[in-house]
């Protein structure tokens, strides 16, 4: 097992958040995806599946390779994202990184808010996960070999908007 408290994993959770937050504001499908963790990824290809009717998992899995789809599928749950988020995707202010567990954290973002400035706090879930074999993963371990440990977003715990 990793030691998760070293600043590394901290300094790459909030960076993670950060690179999670420009692609919402961006409406970056591509890179929402490669953050997203495997949970996450499966749920998306699971309802790609049952509303895809006549289609197997192998072309389900080939869709979720493709560019041209990913942006076209995600774009208007980005999108969505993005409004909902409002604040804090435009000018967001990333706290430090708060363990919840062996492989799980949370990374506080503020923003201030509505004519009067009020500070509003969401936290993003990451959840600590081996990289895959692809070449889209984020931080240190981009382009790394299998075994190697990531932060992800934890995006079944994400949309539902944990406040403080």
């Amino acid at each position: 097992m990793q030691d998760t408290n070293g600043n590394y994993y901290s300094e790459e959770g909030t960076a993670i958040v950060q690179k999670f937050l420009d692609a919402i504001k961006d409406e970056d499908a591509l890179t929402f995806w490669s953050l997203m963790d495997q949970r996450g990824q499966g749920y998306f290809m699971g309802m790609w599946f049952y509303a895809l009717g006549n289609t197997d998992l192998n072309a389900i899995s080939m869709l979720a390779e493709d560019d041209n789809f990913l942006k076209d599928a995600l774009s208007t749950i980005v999108g969505e994202l993005k409004a909902n988020l409002g604040e804090l995707a435009e000018n967001p202010s990333i706290g430090e990184i708060q363990f919840t567990g062996d492989q799980q954290a949370l990374v506080p973002v503020s923003a201030g808010c509505g004519p009067e400035g009020a500070i509003r706090t969401d936290h993003v879930p990451l959840v600590m996960e081996l990289a895959s074999a692809g070449n889209r993963e984020e931080g240190r371990f981009a382009n790394s070999t299998v075994g190697m440990t990531c932060w992800k977003i934890d995006a079944l715990k994400c949309f539902r908007v944990q406040k403080v």
